[in-house]
């Protein structure tokens, strides 16, 4: 009877310690990576993430992946006091460590290479401690880009430049955007100038009432025909300065060209 008593009793505690250490492993791999359907979990692109009680920050400036090369690319921007005490590492999803190579320290700038990441990494977690202070920024399959092969540059300059070339495309997409909702306004607009014609060809052969409503219906289109105008000029407006902000980007350019032809002579 004892030996009964203990086998259950063992059996019991191994059922327990199973449990407990799903439960470690479920709420220990939530630390490294938030819920994959907690979109704000994953570390934003250009916003600074500040490291408590330090005073020191981190911005994710641009996130890679080449899956030709099983490589990541992550440029930082880092703002810290002390930069000569400044670390990194990282996992992916299944807690494998990742090799981590610096490729560039300068100015504040950090360019990182991630190597041996499989295709399916689903995310990745990466740890950058300044003055004893860990922060985790973390990107996803989704998130992330994806590219053919990744660009490493010998200076700043090339960064900066790539930072250039990467804002005019956004602006670009942006214009096209625009463009599209700026017709999607014109539909609109047709559609309700369709709906009044009609409603005034049927005027005279409708009731007081319904006369009255028709009226208040072509009232209402009216005024949805002026709002989709407001937004309309607000939309070309905007390509204006979007247009008017590319010119500027490509000025930046140009003008680094320029001066790298003049520092080869």
């Amino acid at each position: 009877m004892r030996l009964g008593h203990a086998g259950k009793r063992k059996s019991y505690l191994t059922t327990v310690i199973v449990v407990v250490m799903g439960y470690l492993i479920f709420f220990t791999s939530r630390l490294w990576y938030p819920g994959q359907k907690d979109a704000e979990d994953y570390t934003p692109i250009g916003q600074m993430q500040e490291i408590k009680e330090t005073g020191n920050g981190v911005t994710i400036v641009y996130w890679a992946y080449s899956p030709e090369q099983s490589a990541m690319s992550v440029e930082l921007d880092i703002n810290a006091v002390y930069r000569d005490d400044i670390s990194f590492a990282a996992v992916d999803k299944k807690r494998r460590e990742l090799p981590v190579t610096l490729k560039l320290s300068q100015s504040g700038t950090y360019v990182l290479e991630l190597d041996s990441i499989q295709e399916d990494f689903q995310a990745v977690s990466l740890r950058v401690t300044i003055q004893g202070k860990t922060i985790r920024l973390y990107t996803n399959n989704k998130q992330i880009d994806k590219v053919e092969k990744l660009t490493f540059y010998s200076d700043l300059d090339g960064y900066y430049q790539a930072r250039v070339s990467r804002n005019i495309l956004l602006l670009e997409q942006e214009i096209q955007e625009t463009k599209e909702q700026i017709q999607s306004l014109q539909e609109q607009i047709e559609s309700c100038e369709r709906q009044i014609e009609q409603t005034k060809e049927r005027l005279q052969y409708l009731s007081k009432q319904q006369r009255v409503d028709a009226e208040k219906s072509i009232t209402a289109w009216r005024t949805h025909i002026e709002t989709y105008q407001s937004q309309q000029k607000e939309a070309q407006e905007r390509i204006v300065e979007l247009t008017d902000e590319i010119e500027k980007q490509k000025k930046i350019i140009s003008s680094e060209n320029n001066s790298e032809s003049e520092g080869e002579k």
